[in-house]
């Protein structure tokens, strides 16, 4: 198989990348290992849905591979969540496109500009592909927005609106580009805090990204697609 994995930073991918057999560097984003019998590049797709969007779509008009994997870590918006938790994201949605009406905000999809089943959105929601190597992860729902929630009212604003699991960054425009261009796509992410007024000390990075390796070595040991 030929995997893309596509992470925001550098610090979430390292443990991985240094248990896989480096083969080249493509350019300075994008760099090709092999591991287990599988072709497996690595594209550092930037911080927020615009960079990320901007990258993965380059590299998906100039390789086609035959999965894209979007891994790192992530901050939960479910008590139930574990820190260090490794999650399946099965649904993602964009949470911070749409307008403010007074004192609501209104997505793309409630003020009629989008429609909610416009491809790829199902009932607004962006699916990942189904596998097999995930059926023994959590599944969590995950939003995406640009803005990093650490204020208790909008914390309190998304939990009431989305009713989601987790919070990133970047994973509903992975699934945008791919369901798009017709690639299976997947996302893996560890949970390394809870989203709440902002309080570093409370985080264990280290904690999600040894969790996040092992997962990810486990799933690529055993991942095999036609």
């Amino acid at each position: 198989m030929e995997i893309l994995i596509a992470t925001a930073t550098p610090m979430e991918i390292k443990m991985l990348a240094d248990e896989m057999n480096f083969m080249r560097e493509k350019h300075d984003l994008l760099k090709s290992y092999h591991f287990s019998g599988n072709e497996i590049d690595i594209l550092m797709a930037g911080i927020g849905t615009v960079s990320t969007t901007y990258r993965l779509t380059n590299t998906l008009n100039k390789t086609k591979y035959d999965m894209v994997m979007n891994i790192g870590i992530a901050g939960s918006l479910n008590p139930a969540l574990k820190i260090g938790e490794v999650g399946n994201v099965v649904t993602e949605e964009f949470a911070d496109m749409g307008i403010e009406k007074r004192e609501k905000f209104l997505t793309l999809f409630e003020t009629g500009f989008i429609d909610e089943n416009e491809f790829p959105f199902e009932n607004g929601i962006l699916k990942a592909s189904p596998l097999n190597q995930l059926k023994d992860l959590k599944e969590v729902h995950g939003i995406t927005t640009n803005r990093s929630h650490g204020n208790s009212n909008s914390i309190a604003e998304i939990r009431r609106k989305f009713g989601a699991d987790i919070e990133t960054m970047e994973g509903a425009a992975v699934f945008y580009v791919c369901l798009n261009m017709g690639i299976p796509c997947c996302q893996i992410r560890a949970i390394s805090n809870y989203v709440e007024p902002r309080d570093s000390s409370n985080w264990d990075i280290p904690l999600a990204l040894e969790n996040l390796k092992t997962t990810l070595l486990s799933i690529l040991n055993n991942i095999n697609m036609p």
